[in-house]
């Protein structure tokens, strides 16, 4: 925001500047292609963009809220670029008042009157004062998309997360599985999945309530959760089915896993009604190993196989396939 006590020569240098300035920012981010947000820029800037046609770009602000994964990365590249462009229109602007102050002093080394220094020292000071302001606005600018990008990340965390058990979603495991088929593909090493199946876990919500079904799955998520290894993932694929991806291991390794985490299942007690009445569960686990021309269905179906052959054999039991 422009000083009221300049003088009409120092005003319409300013002005000029911050016009200049303006026309390039915008026209770099038409260019580019980006949709800047209202928010990021003064009200002088955007004035300044409706005088130069570019009106049409200030309503068209994304709504973050309903992008997908791909989206979000989309516009979160953009706020980085804006934030380059703002940074990059910010320094062009204070070279520019650096290069004016220049000439001042250049010309207060010919000047004798008293009145005639004072007056060009005030000129430089409040030249110094308006850049200070800028630097301020730009840092401020910098926060604005600091937080924008943690707000898509919180987004992002969201789309991948289970509400219920606060494991990776289903979602999260398509993605993911198909990063690590390519690998498995490209690097031939071993991939081993695991699918599981609480037995009979509608007899629990029918005896007890979906509120003990629900307390169930959230316990059993954190069990397993702790019983696998770094490297491996778990997924809550739906209902009272869970997925884990274990890169880095073999069939062997797998059934291993499984038995672990079928183990721990079948001892641990379920509180119903503390703080005495209990349930227990069983699982049954399918195993298998990716192989390296498989699709994402593929490998899907193949572990889901063996997990129907776990349930046939007589459940609370890991079968690989």
């Amino acid at each position: 925001m422009l000083h009221t006590d300049l003088d009409s020569g120092s005003k319409k240098f300013l002005v000029e500047q911050v016009t200049t300035t303006a026309r390039i920012a915008l026209k770099n981010l038409v260019s580019k292609g980006l949709l800047p947000w209202p928010t990021v820029y003064s009200k002088e800037f955007w004035d300044v963009a409706i005088a130069e046609g570019f009106s049409t770009v200030a309503g068209m602000q994304p709504d973050v809220g309903t992008l997908d994964e791909e989206s979000l990365q989309e516009f979160m590249n953009q706020a980085n670029d804006i934030l380059v462009d703002v940074k990059d229109t910010v320094e062009e602007f204070v070279q520019v008042t650096k290069d004016h102050v220049s000439e001042v002093k250049s010309s207060l080394k010919s000047m004798d009157k008293k009145d005639e220094d004072k007056l060009f020292y005030d000129e430089i000071e409040r030249l110094r004062r308006q850049n200070k302001h800028l630097e301020k606005k730009a840092k401020q600018t910098e926060e604005k998309v600091k937080e924008q990008a943690r707000t898509i990340e919180e987004l992002r965390s969201k789309v991948r997360i289970d509400g219920l058990t606060g494991l990776l979603n289903r979602h999260a495991l398509e993605s993911d599985l198909s990063k690590e088929l390519s690998k498995v593909k490209r690097y031939r090493y071993p991939l081993c999945l695991i699918m599981c199946d609480i037995d009979h876990f509608k007899k629990v919500n029918d005896t007890y309530g979906h509120s003990i079904g629900d307390k169930v799955l959230k316990n059993l998520a954190l069990i397993w959760k702790k019983s696998i290894r770094e490297t491996d993932s778990i997924y809550r694929y739906g209902g009272e089915e869970f997925m884990i991806i274990a890169p880095h291991t073999d069939k062997k390794e797998g059934l291993m896993l499984a038995e672990r985490l079928r183990k721990r299942a079948s001892s641990y007690r379920f509180v119903v009604a503390p703080p005495a009445d209990y349930i227990t569960i069983t699982v049954s686990l399918g195993v298998s190993e990716a192989k390296p021309g498989d699709t994402m269905l593929d490998a899907v179906n193949r572990v889901d196989k063996a997990l129907y052959m776990a349930k046939e054999q007589g459940r609370n039991r890991s079968v690989v396939l």
